[in-house]
């Protein structure tokens, strides 16, 4: 037994350094590519098309990888409101839930491949070898899966991979138990947010719903969903969310947020509340790093809510803080959430990008006056004398290098020197030499540990936004988006109405629902009737992702405020309590930017996208 045991985990480990190895090939990849083209004036033909490949694969054997860890994303409703042993019981359904998808993705997904003939346009390889990363993972993932049992009942892993053949199986051959009077599209949604709701993780309730809504079509309709798994993640725009993530780990590597925070103690630590406005100032800087919400949240909480805490700050309003400002990073360039809605709504990157950064610096702007006001009625560190001249021009030294990153990243795609996609690549290039050669602290020997971090984060961002495709796709073919356009006509004939009725329901969506999953379902609903009041893509994408990171802040499901408060171990009700004026105050920039599009639209206007 323990050589079967040393045997899994040689195993294990060799599966994860695999998909690290590809994730960095892509990065080497993409830098070449840009080199080649721009440096020396030869474009390869090749790169790009490679690059992809390897991210679908590191994306499914990944998911593998992740599930033997237990990291994919969850809802986690159930988590804190029923009792340890009803939580048990709903953990393993979860298991049986992703067994099932598994089976389904491994028997159709082999099913396809088998079908499926052709060659790509530059490598001239065969099709069916890139589709076939779907099932591959997908049988992996039922190993890790049956090693996932109950400590106290070793076969129970094993006994869930066999209920989840069961459950493919009845999904398949008792297709009256399904003849409900609705469309796909309605069963999509309801069986994928109702098995969030308990619990399963979002990716494979996706896949799950796919699966089960579309078999009363027939099988041959079963065959696109892996398909669509493998198509969306065949995308060289989605290469620039691990790009960013892995750019981002490798500047925190490199030591500079003690950089930063630094910088922002000088500019606005002198102020009411003024290690709160620098936890605010720190987010919104470091928004132009990582992009990423949830991680920016959890390391400025790691660093400024103790240090909060001991100049008299509850540990509650700490979090509410650090939870809040955290909200900027995904509208100041470079955003993952702007990305999404790009890859999905076939917008512009760059204009986006631009087009986040005045509403990005608003709502920093609203969150530092509630800080202001509470900082007063509360009596919280009252104002200091201001850092000198010579400290904040000091202090501004150290940290140009990193607050280059976004005019690096915006000026570098608007002159034609890189895509999106190649910037996050050149980010990471650019992160390595600062960290090196600008801050002198980074150590190659942590790259290994960086980019396995990096790998974990995409492989669960990525699974969600691949396993919400079928979603689109059953969209199209029932033309739901025509039909909710048709029957929102005369509501399309007043923008002002059009965008109230909008942004109450984004609101209310983000109340139930993960943001990223969110953005890949909603967008191809919503982007044609927006077109058709008036709106602009651009600024839709704004006015989508400001309400939509409010969700984060939102009970049940407030992503952002669970992060910070068990970091903290802090109760999360209290934090809730606290969250509430910056929550206005964030709503009210959202209205801001709703009815004056000027704050989305002057920049990327300016600059010319």
């Amino acid at each position: 037994m323990r050589r079967l045991l040393a045997a899994a985990q040689a195993a294990d480990a060799a599966l994860e350094w695999l998909c690290v190895g590809l994730l960095a090939a892509t990065v080497v990849l993409t830098v070449v590519q840009v080199v080649w083209r721009y440096v020396l004036n030869d474009a390869l033909s090749w790169s790009e098309e490679l690059a992809r490949w390897l991210f679908v694969w590191a994306i499914f054997l990944g998911m593998a990888v992740i599930a033997g860890q237990r990291r994919h994303m969850r809802v986690q409703f159930l988590e804190g409101r029923v009792s340890a042993r009803t939580q048990q019981a709903f953990d393993y359904f979860g298991l049986i839930v992703v067994a099932t998808a598994c089976v389904a993705m491994l028997f159709h997904g082999w099913e396809f491949c088998a079908r499926v003939t052709g060659t790509t346009g530059a490598l001239e390889w065969p099709t069916k070898y890139l589709y076939m990363a779907v099932p591959a993972g997908a049988l992996l993932t039922l190993v890790y899966v049956a090693g996932q049992g109950h400590p106290r009942y070793p076969w129970s892993g094993i006994a869930a991979v066999a209920a989840g053949g069961a459950l493919f199986y009845v999904l398949l051959s008792a297709k009256p138990l399904l003849e409900f009077d609705w469309s796909v599209g309605w069963s999509l949604h309801v069986i994928g947010i109702g098995l969030m709701f308990l619990d399963v993780p979002i990716a494979f309730a996706l896949v799950v719903a796919a699966y089960a809504s579309f078999a009363k079509q027939g099988e041959l309709m079963l065959l696109p969903i892996s398909q669509n798994l493998a198509s969306s993640v065949n995308s060289f725009l989605l290469l620039s969310i691990p790009f960013f993530i892995l750019a981002a780990q490798v500047m925190n590597a490199g030591g500079i947020t003690h950089h930063l925070v630094r910088f922002a103690s000088a500019l606005v630590g002198h102020m009411r509340g003024g290690l709160a406005q620098v936890n605010i100032v720190t987010n919104t800087v470091m928004a132009g790093l990582s992009g990423s919400s949830l991680a920016v949240a959890v390391g400025t909480a790691k660093i400024l809510v103790p240090e909060m805490e001991k100049r008299g700050y509850p540990k509650s309003f700490a979090c509410a803080v650090t939870s809040s400002a955290a909200t900027i990073d995904n509208l100041i360039p470079p955003s993952i959430g702007l990305i999404i809605f790009a890859a999905v709504g076939m917008a512009s990157v760059g204009a986006l990008f631009a087009a986040g950064i005045v509403p990005g610096l608003m709502m920093a702007g609203a969150l530092m006056m509630v800080v202001h006001w509470k900082a007063g009625r509360r009596g919280y560190e009252g104002g200091r004398a201001p850092a000198t001249i010579r400290e904040r021009l000091l202090a501004l030294r150290d940290a140009v290098p990193a607050l280059l990153v976004p005019v690096f990243i915006v000026g570098g795609m608007r002159a034609g020197a890189f895509t999106a996609s190649e910037a996050g690549a050149m980010a990471v290039v650019y992160a390595l030499l600062i960290g090196r050669f600008a801050y002198r602290r980074f150590d190659w020997r942590e790259v290994p540990g960086i980019l396995r971090e990096a790998l974990r984060d995409t492989v669960v961002i990525i699974l969600i936004v691949a396993a919400a495709a079928p979603f689109g796709w059953a969209l199209g073919i029932e033309r739901i988006p025509q039909r909710i356009a048709e029957s929102m006509g005369d509501l399309a004939k007043h923008p002002v109405l059009f965008l109230l009725v909008l942004n109450v329901f984004l609101l209310i969506v983000g109340l139930a629902m993960e943001f990223i999953a969110s953005l890949v379902i909603l967008v191809p609903i919503l982007m044609p009737i927006a077109v058709q009041a008036g709106v602009d893509p651009v600024h839709l994408g704004v006015i989508m992702v400001i309400n939509l990171v409010i969700g984060a802040l939102t009970p049940p499901l407030g992503v952002l405020v669970f992060a910070t408060a068990s970091i903290a171990k802090v109760n999360v009700n209290d934090v809730y309590r606290e969250v509430m004026p910056f929550l206005w105050a964030l709503i009210g920039v959202l209205m801001l930017v709703t009815y004056l599009p000027a704050t989305s639209l002057w920049l990327p206007r300016l600059i010319g996208f």
